[in-house]
């Protein structure tokens, strides 16, 4: 309804989008699925509709990055402000993957995991899918929230092992959903930084947790791994 009338009254469709990216940052798992839900369709919807691209057989992960429309389409304009925060949101808030396996527990220890969450795996590879949307909607915006996240950790403004985990998750994510160019810069850029938190920060839990996530990212990227590998 609030984008029906959008062309009339815009203020009314950013409000209401505004209010939902407000209550997905509510701290209660169940209101962030309702919310996580309606995410993916809407960024589903927005690929497939404002994208010049054929359809492939595949899931959105393997997508090819699509083209825009020359010169970007009404709708993409009108909701840029909100994909912006929900680019933050879903980068801040990063579900676990299946393959991580060194995480903090509750005690705020260093521990291994022995046991899997089919929840939290769901969960991860529906963000994992809607930031994938968003990535092809928008590369260049994803790039610049996850490289200015990782300047905080580096810089040491936003430290925690928790801020870390779910950015590097983040970052592992959206594997395939750049060009190969852009893929190699950016990961260079945040294997650098990554290497160097790991050069400054002193104990071992620390080194630990860094070096766990530099292995992560790496081995989500088995392109650049394989024009690299040396």
């Amino acid at each position: 309804i609030a984008e029906k009338t959008a062309q009339t009254n815009p203020a009314l469709l950013q409000s209401a989008m505004g209010l939902l990216v407000a209550i997905s940052h509510v701290e209660d798992m169940e209101i962030f699925k309702i919310c996580l839900e309606y995410w993916n369709v809407l960024t589903s919807d927005l690929y497939h509709t404002e994208c010049h691209f054929q359809p492939p057989p595949q899931s959105a992960l393997v997508l090819t990055p699509a083209t825009l429309t020359p010169v970007t389409s009404p709708r993409l304009q009108l909701y840029a402000p909100i994909l912006n925060k929900l680019r933050v949101l879903m980068v801040s808030r990063m579900a676990k993957p299946e393959e991580v396996l060194i995480v903090e527990d509750e005690n705020g220890e260093i521990v291994r995991e022995t046991m899997k969450d089919s929840d939290a795996i769901i969960m991860y590879k529906t963000m994992r899918e809607t930031l994938v949307y968003l990535t092809h909607l928008n590369y260049d915006d994803t790039e610049n929230i996850m490289l200015e996240k990782l300047q905080y950790q580096v810089d040491g403004s936003q430290w925690s092992w928790h801020n870390l985990n779910k950015l590097c998750w983040a970052v592992g994510s959206i594997s395939g959903a750049m060009s190969e160019e852009d893929e190699k810069r950016f990961l260079v850029t945040v294997i650098k930084d990554l290497l160097g938190l790991c050069e400054m920060k002193r104990g071992k839990d620390n080194k630990a947790v860094v070096a766990s996530n530099i292995m992560y990212v790496v081995g989500q990227y088995p392109r650049f791994l394989r024009a690299h590998w040396k």
